[in-house]
């Protein structure tokens, strides 16, 4: 059976009254506004909403640059309502938001551990935080103190963590394992729990812990999409035709969004077995990173020019808008992918290979860059 999603962002089988796939309203509307405003710092009126609403969906935003470094670097991103979480090498940088541009200029706090390796991947959740290193290493930061521990062969190289309650998950180029964590003297220890041997990219834990989610590194059965019972430590091979996914976010527990390296991004209903939408990159670019706003809107960062591009989840075969960050003489690489992304109700940050892009999209007077119909538009366009 086909499901679908209706104005109240409840999945629906087709065909029943209350779908409202082809109703046109504005991908930014209201309600998702309020959604987004959770992670927004500053409050904001009706009607600047509706007027910010207005400028994501025609391409009129400021831009600004921060934390411009010269070595090449995967940056990774995490927003919260008053910090951004920025990665850079071997540390963890948190900055301030500002009122009076996106963010501050100097870090508030630096989060690193005597052992060195470039950080690969991290998440946050409350008061704590889960950090992967390249080499294998891990560490938790709570309460001011890090508590490391060699999680994985320095041979290995570490995809991504993850973690839920007292359950953490971390993956590599060999396996993925399990862990469960253990408090003793004061003390915090990850004790191995199960191993999955095969690469993935990138693995989610459910809410609640009881389903892990992840998306093989590659895959020539094209099924890269798969799901495993933490209980019973059965895998299942879900139906999604992906030869290999890059990123992976859980919408709820039916809906999973990926990003693909063969230029879709996929909505998956577990219910029906299938991939419901899929969306398609016009430049036949691969998609990084995916973000989600929790009910229409979708953002997926590709791998050419820093290019961010909009979908409405209701309208798959269409882009809405694309975002290019402007050309910068101090960076070596003008093609850089987008590594990470991070959005509220009034910004949209970007992390490319030397620098971090911020997209302010309350200036209404800003310059309008619209290529919402880029493919139709007769003008010519210097920047493509």
């Amino acid at each position: 059976m086909t499901y679908v999603i209706n104005k109240d962002n409840k999945t629906v089988p087709w065909g029943t009254s209350d779908v409202a796939v082809n109703d046109r309203v504005p991908i930014l509307s209201n309600t998702t506004i309020q959604l987004r405003s959770a992670k927004t710092y500053n409050s904001l009126s009706y009607a600047t909403r509706l007027s910010i609403s207005r400028n994501w969906l025609q391409g009129r935003y400021r831009e600004y640059d921060y934390y411009h470094h010269a070595q090449m670097f995967p940056t990774k991103l995490i927003l919260e309502r008053n910090f951004l979480y920025v990665t850079h090498m071997d540390y963890l940088r948190v900055y301030g938001r500002a009122n009076n541009e996106p963010l501050q200029r100097r870090y508030q706090r630096e989060i690193s551990t005597s052992v060195r390796g470039d950080i690969s991947s991290f998440t946050k959740k409350q008061d704590t935080i889960f950090v992967g290193r390249i080499t294998g290493n891990c560490y938790i930061w709570e309460d001011g103190f890090a508590y490391d521990q060699q999680l994985h062969s320095a041979k290995e190289y570490l995809h991504c963590v993850d973690f839920e309650d007292d359950l953490y998950v971390t993956s590599t180029n060999v396996c993925a394992k399990l862990w469960y964590r253990t408090n003793e003297l004061g003390m915090v220890y990850l004790e191995e729990l199960a191993e999955l041997p095969q690469e993935f990219k990138v693995i989610k834990l459910s809410e609640g812990g009881e389903r892990l989610f992840g998306g093989l590194y590659t895959d020539s059965g094209r099924q890269a999409l798969r799901e495993y019972d933490v209980e019973s430590g059965k895998e299942s091979v879900l139906n999604s035709n992906s030869l290999s996914i890059y990123d992976l976010l859980i919408k709820d527990e039916h809906i999973l969004f990926t990003g693909n390296f063969d230029t879709t991004c996929h909505l998956y209903d577990r219910r029906s077995n299938r991939d419901e939408a899929i969306f398609e990159d016009p430049f036949d670019s691969s998609f990084y990173c995916i973000e989600y706003d929790g009910l229409y809107a979708l953002l997926c960062g590709t791998k050419y020019h820093s290019r961010v591009n909009l979908y409405d989840i209701r309208m798959p075969n269409k882009y809405q808008q694309l975002y290019f960050p402007r050309r910068t003489k101090r960076a070596k690489n003008q093609s850089s992918p987008v590594y990470s992304l991070a959005c509220d109700n009034r910004y949209l940050f970007v992390a490319t290979d030397h620098n971090l892009r911020v997209f302010d999209f309350k200036e209404n007077y800003a310059e309008r860059r619209d290529y919402s119909n880029v493919f139709s538009d007769k003008r010519r366009i210097a920047m493509l």
